[in-house]
């Protein structure tokens, strides 16, 4: 056994020495791609289920006492929060009946998604 076996390895020998600069190269990538693709759009779809919602209920949803449900309950249950009384489409010149709240329910921060007019209801809807 050699007393120095360092001393005989060659210098950046080893193959590991290429894993942080694949990681960096990786994560620059990421950010990369992150910042210059396009932002999500709305579809015709989701503007169509975000319209049908109009005149219907919605409950807290479970364990985000701050969002709300995309699927409607009935007005009269004690879990029903808030009715939908309008819906306002990106690029309309309409707003919210004085008095709601507005939101976007089905897809926050979609491009295009329409925002749904709130009006709270009381105990029991």
């Amino acid at each position: 056994m050699p007393d120095n076996a360092m001393a005989r390895r060659q210098s950046m020998a080893s193959p590991y020495r290429w894993v942080p600069l694949l990681v960096v190269a990786a994560i620059v990538v990421l950010a990369l791609y992150q910042a210059t693709r396009r932002p999500a759009h709305a579809t015709p779809k989701e503007i169509a289920a975000a319209q049908a919602l109009e005149g219907k209920c919605l409950a807290h949803e479970p364990g985000h006492p701050e969002t709300y449900s995309t699927v409607p309950v009935r007005c009269n249950v004690s879990s029903a929060a808030v009715k939908v009384v309008a819906v306002v489409l990106s690029g309309k010149a309409t707003s919210c009946p004085r008095g709601s709240l507005y939101a976007q329910v089905a897809k926050p921060g979609v491009i295009g998604e329409p925002f749904e007019c709130l009006q709270p209801l009381g105990h029991g809807g």
